[in-house]
């Protein structure tokens, strides 16, 4: 998944390389934050010195990489976040921009009052009602595949199961670990 595409607005203001105040307003952190993630490693950057002035140089697309893990609760690892979120773009391929709550049911294999409850609960973060009808645009049903909540879940759907093993599988293949 490219982070530039994925947040346009983003990809426009800032240049290829952000100061460390850059990535503050970026990823909604504070200094100390962005500071004590260089530390740890989980920001690569460089020191730039001009005479007296020092900054931080971190590629834009390390903040944008950041900022995404933040908003889908993963931040040990955002490649998996970024892979497991290209695996359900090709998944769902096939529908429609927008989705009903029985594409849902179909897609996740939970029930269709659980499917309400998600939307409800603001769980899928953005869903609009036409007549009686909750619908759901795409990009915001993958948001929730990926994140916390449904990767939560205790008793898991068949179908959950069987995506997240095939997930898993291409996943280790494509980096080679096992």
């Amino acid at each position: 998944m490219n982070l530039l595409n994925y947040y346009p607005e983003l990809s426009e203001k800032y240049p290829k390389y952000v100061t460390q105040q850059q990535l503050c307003a970026i990823c909604g952190i504070s200094k100390t934050t962005a500071y004590l993630l260089e530390q740890d490693g989980a920001i690569p950057y460089s020191k730039c010195v001009d005479r007296l002035l020092h900054t931080h140089s971190i590629k834009l697309e390390d903040a944008l990489a950041l900022k995404y893990t933040r908003e889908h609760g993963y931040r040990k690892d955002p490649a998996y976040a970024i892979a497991m979120t290209s695996y359900y773009e090709k998944q769902l391929a096939r529908y429609p921009d927008t989705l009903s709550v029985i594409d849902i049911v179909n897609i996740t294999g939970y029930t269709k009052q659980s499917v309400q409850r998600w939307v409800q609960r603001k769980y899928i973060r953005y869903s609009f009602l036409k007549g009686r009808r909750y619908y759901i645009p795409k990009k915001m049903l993958i948001e929730f595949l990926v994140g916390p909540v449904y990767n939560g879940i205790q008793d898991k759907s068949e179908t959950q199961i069987r995506q997240l093993r095939a997930f898993s599988e291409k996943y280790i293949a494509e980096r080679g670990d096992q």
